[in-house]
C-alpha cells in the first residue's frame, strides 16, 4: 500500500540561511551567534524577572572532543510531554499547535517555535544557529526540569531520537557522547559538536565580548548578585566608560512622541574624538539591541563620536517586531516606511539635532535682525497671555491637584493577579467621588461596559446624579456579573466610569479592563504612574525659593492601574540642574514606604518642609533651576516588577534665588531662521524643557508681507499660535482639543486640531 510520507528535505541548506542572513546584516558569526543563543536563553525565563538567572557560554576540551556549551540556569526547562517526533509530525501537518507548556517538543522539531512571552525571540534562527554553529550539524541537549526529570537528545543534521531520553538513561547518554556531567540547576544546556573555528577563537580571545556587552547592556544592568551572562564561567560586566561622555543627554521620564507611541528610555553621548566604545543610535526590544537608526545631516565633527539607545513601550515594540529581519539585527529591506520605524526614527532624529544644537555643533541660519527677534519676542508674551485668558493649562509638569477626585476602590477580581473572567465571575469595586470646590456642586456620573476597539457602548451599569459640598465624598459600591448580555465573549472589555461637574467642561474618567474566555495579550500595559499632588511655595503664584525659605505640604499621588497589590519606596532628592545637562543631587528630602492595592490610588504622607539652608545649597549653587526629583522604586517581588527595580519618577523644576520661568510667560523661546529650500514656513522643537518656535523668514511666505509691518506681524502672529497649539499636541495636553480627542478617528482628531487654531486666532482679533 503506498502511503503519504513527508517531502525529503535538505536540513543543511534549511539552516545555512542563517549565515547569510547575518552576512546580509553586516555581522560576523561570533556575534550572530551569541546574540541568538542568549537571546534563546532570556525567552526560556517563565516570568520576567532575572533573579537567579544565567546563561553560560563556554569552550570545553576533553577526550571526546572539543565542544561549545550554552547553559541557562534559572529557567524552567524542557518542560511538557516526552512526544514521539512522528505524532509531532503529525500534529503539525494537521495545523494543530502545540502551547508553550510543550517545551520539550517544541525544541526537538523543526519550525516549532514560539510562544516566547519573556524576550525578543518571536521568530528567527532560534534553535537552528546550534545546528550551523557545528562543523558536522550536530548538537546535544539535556535539561534538568522544575519538575525534577532530566531530559537529554541530540540533533544530527536534522534528525532526532524518537523520544528523548529520560533520568538515568539521559544522563549516560550524554556522558557517553559528550564525556559531561549531568546539568546539576534547573535550565538546559546545549552541546555543539565540533564547533566552527571563528566561534571557537571568539570565546578563547574573548572577541566575543565586546558584542555582549553591546547587544545586552540593558539587561546586565538589571543584574543582582544572582545573575549573570558570562562567557568561560566568567560574568560579563558593563564597560564603565560608555557613558563618559563630553556632553550626555538621557529621558528623565517616559514620554509620548505621537498618539500610541510612547518612548520609554533614551540617552545620547557625545564623546572628544574617539574616545567612545560604541557609535550611532540602537534601539533595543525586550533589551535587546536589534539595530541602529539612520539619522540625517550628522555634522562631521560629531560623526563616529557618539553613541545613543533608545526603548519604546509593549505596542510599539510589537510593531517593531513585525518588521525586523530574521536574525534581529535591523529592520527588513523594504520595510524602513513603516509608521513603527519611521516613528522612532524621527523621534531620534529630532532629539539628537536638539541637544547638538543646544551644545553648539550645529549652527542654525539665525537671522541677526535686533527688531525683528524684539517683535518676535512680543508677539510670544501676546500670544502666551492670550492662552492663560482662555484658560489654557500651562505647559510643563506641576502639582496636580484637581477640583474633583474620581477613584476606583475595593476592586477584587475572581483571581488575584488575573484580569482573565468566564460567565457568572463577579467583579467587586467601588466608585469614589471628591469634590475639592469651594462651593456645592452637582456632578453625573455613567459607569458602563465598553468595547476598547470598536468604542462601542456595551451595557449600562449605572447612572446618576449626586451633589456635593465643598470636601464632600461619596463612595458607591457595585458587582459586575459577567454575563454574554452585558460583555463580549473572547475580547477585552472596560469598565468605565465617566464623571463631569455639571455647568463645568471638567471630565474626568476611570477604566477598568477584563478579558473574557480569552487571556490577556502581552501588549497590554500595566501602568504606575507618579505625580506631585500638593506643594505650597513660600509665595503663593510663584516658584520662586530663596535662602532659607521653606516648601511645606509635599504630597505625591501614585496611581496602581494594575491588578495587584504595589509594594514601594518613594526617594526624594533635591538637584541642581542649572546647567541644562547635568543633574546634581544636593540634598536627600525623604524615603517614603508603603503599598497601593490594585487599581487604586496612593496619596503620600505629606512631607512637613523641605528648607533651602544657604550653608547647605551654596556649595553647590547660588541661583537657578533646581529640581524636586522623586523616584518610585519596587520593595518586593511581583509579576512586574522585581525588588529594587526602579518603577517611575517625577521630576518637578523650582527657581532659586530668581524669578521663575513657568506658565505661559515663558513657555517658549523664539528665532528666525533664513532657510528658503525650506518648505516649512514655521515649526517647534521640544526636548525636556527646551521649547522653540521657529519662524523661516527665507520662505516666499514671508517675504512676500516682511515690507508690510501690519500684514507682517499678523502673518507671524498666525504662525507663532499654530506652532504654540502644535506644542501642546507634542506634550500629550490634549484636553484643548476636546475630553474624546485620544478616541478620535485621525481625519476627526485632525479637524479638532485644525479648528482649534482657527478658534484661538478668531480670539486673537477681538
Amino acid at each position: 500500500m503506498n502511503t503519504m510520507t513527508p517531502i525529503p528535505q535538505n536540513y543543511k541548506n534549511n539552516v545555512n540561511w542563517i549565515i547569510g542572513a547575518y552576512e546580509d546584516a553586516g555581522v560576523t558569526f561570533p556575534n550572530g551567534f551569541q546574540k541568538d543563543a542568549i537571546q534563546n536563553a532570556v525567552g526560556a525565563r517563565k516570568t520576567h524577572k532575572w533573579k537567579n538567572w544565567s546563561c553560560d557560554i563556554s569552550l570545553i576540551t576533553n577526550a571526546l572532543g572539543t565542544f561549545i556549551v550554552v547553559e541557562d540556569c534559572g529557567t524552567v526547562g524542557l518542560t511538557g510531554d516526552n512526544i514521539p517526533t512522528t505524532k509531532v509530525n503529525e500534529m503539525m501537518s494537521n495545523g494543530e499547535q502545540l502551547d508553550n507548556t510543550q517545551r520539550l517538543a517544541r525544541f526537538s522539531s523543526m519550525f516549532n517555535s514560539g510562544g516566547n512571552t519573556t524576550g525578543g525571540g518571536l521568530f528567527g534562527a532560534g534553535k537552528s544557529v546550534y545546528s550551523v554553529a557545528s562543523n558536522t550539524y550536530t548538537y546535544y541537549y539535556d535539561s534538568l526540569r522544575e519538575d525534577g526529570k532530566y531530559v537529554a537528545n541530540f540533533n544530527k543534521s536534522g534528525q532526532v531520537m524518537k523520544y528523548a531520553y529520560e533520568d538515568e538513561e539521559a544522563k549516560n547518554f550524554i556522558l557517553k557522547y559528550t564525556g559531561l556531567s549531568p546539568k546539576q540547576n534547573t535550565g538546559t544546556r546545549i552541546i555543539i559538536e565540533s564547533p566552527k573555528q571563528e566561534l571557537v577563537e571568539a570565546i578563547t580571545s574573548g572577541s566575543i565580548i565586546p558584542y555582549i556587552q553591546e547587544s545586552w547592556w540593558l539587561i546586565i544592568e538589571k543584574f543582582d548578585s544572582t545573575s549573570c551572562i558570562s562567557v568561560n564561567n566568567v560574568p560579563v560586566s558593563i564597560p564603565e566608560d560608555i557613558k563618559k561622555a563630553k556632553h550626555v543627554y538621557e529621558l528623565s521620564t517616559p514620554e509620548n512622541w505621537h498618539s500610541g507611541y510612547r518612548v520609554k528610555n533614551f540617552g545620547v553621548y557625545v564623546f572628544e574624538k574617539g574616545k567612545n566604545r560604541w557609535s550611532g543610535i540602537s534601539y533595543y526590544r525586550k533589551g535587546m539591541k536589534i539595530g541602529e537608526i539612520e539619522l540625517k545631516d550628522v555634522p562631521e565633527r560629531v560623526k563616529g563620536n557618539y553613541w545613543g539607545y533608545i526603548e519604546v513601550d509593549g505596542p510599539w515594540e510589537d510593531e517593531l517586531a513585525e518588521i525586523e529581519d530574521k536574525v534581529h539585527f535591523g529592520v527588513s529591506k523594504g520595510k524602513k516606511l513603516k509608521t513603527a520605524y519611521q516613528n522612532i526614527k524621527n523621534y531620534c532624529d529630532t532629539k539628537f539635532k536638539t541637544y547638538l544644537t543646544v551644545w553648539g555643533y550645529i549652527k542654525d541660519k539665525e537671522l541677526a535682525d535686533k527688531k525683528l527677534q524684539e517683535e518676535l519676542k512680543q508677539i510670544a508674551t501676546d500670544i502666551q497671555n492670550l492662552f492663560d485668558k482662555l484658560g489654557f493649562e500651562d505647559l510643563g509638569k506641576g502639582p496636580n491637584k484637581p477640583d474633583f477626585d474620581v477613584r476606583w476602590q475595593d476592586i477584587s477580581f475572581p483571581k488575584y493577579g488575573s484580569e482573565t473572567v468566564t460567565s457568572g465571575d463577579n467583579i467587586k469595586f467601588s466608585m469614589r467621588i471628591k469634590s475639592s470646590y469651594t462651593t456645592e456642586r452637582n456632578f453625573e456620573y455613567k459607569l458602563f461596559v465598553r468595547n476598547p476597539v470598536s468604542k462601542e457602548k456595551i451595557s449600562q451599569i449605572d447612572q446618576g446624579t449626586v451633589k456635593l459640598s465643598p470636601g464632600e465624598t461619596i463612595k458607591k459600591d457595585f458587582v459586575h456579573t459577567i454575563s454574554k448580555l452585558n460583555s463580549k465573549q473572547y475580547e477585552e472589555n472596560r469598565i468605565v466610569l465617566s464623571v463631569k461637574a455639571i455647568g463645568s467642561a471638567k471630565e474626568k474618567s476611570k477604566e477598568i479592563s477584563y478579558y473574557y474566555d480569552v487571556e490577556k495579550p502581552d501588549n497590554s500595559r500595566d501602568e504606575v504612574t507618579l505625580y506631585l499632588h500638593e506643594c505650597q511655595y513660600p509665595k503663593e503664584g510663584s516658584k520662586r525659593v530663596n535662602f532659607d525659605e521653606s516648601l511645606k505640604n509635599i504630597i505625591y499621588r501614585i496611581n496602581n492601574k494594575r491588578n495587584m497589590v504595589l509594594s514601594y519606596k518613594l526617594n526624594i532628592s533635591l538637584h541642581n540642574v542649572s546647567d541644562g545637562s547635568n543633574a546634581v543631587k544636593m540634598i536627600d528630602v525623604a524615603s517614603l514606604v508603603g503599598t497601593v492595592n490594585p487599581y487604586e490610588e496612593e496619596i503620600t504622607t505629606p512631607i512637613n518642609e523641605i528648607t533651602f539652608f544657604k550653608d547647605k545649597i551654596e556649595p553647590f549653587m547660588l541661583s537657578g533651576p533646581v529640581e524636586l526629583r522623586a523616584r518610585l522604586i519596587a520593595t518586593k517581588d511581583d509579576a512586574q516588577y522585581e525588588k529594587g527595580d526602579k518603577i517611575t519618577n517625577y521630576h518637578f523644576k523650582l527657581y532659586l534665588n530668581c524669578d521663575e520661568k513657568n506658565g505661559k510667560v515663558d513657555a517658549f523661546d523664539t528665532k528666525s531662521v533664513v532657510d528658503p529650500d525650506n518648505y516649512k514656513r514655521s515649526w517647534y522643537t521640544a526636548a525636556g524643557t527646551y521649547r522653540t518656535i521657529v519662524l523661516n523668514v527665507g520662505h516666499t511666505a514671508y517675504l512676500n508681507v516682511k515690507d508690510f509691518p501690519d500684514i507682517q506681524q499678523e502673518y507671524i502672529k498666525e504662525q507663532m499660535l499654530k506652532q504654540y497649539v502644535m506644542l501642546y499636541l507634542a506634550e500629550g495636553k490634549y484636553e484643548m482639543f476636546g475630553s474624546e480627542f485620544t478616541e478620535m478617528e485621525p481625519p476627526e482628531a485632525a479637524d479638532a486640531v485644525i479648528q482649534k487654531v482657527e478658534k484661538i486666532y478668531w480670539n486673537s482679533l477681538k
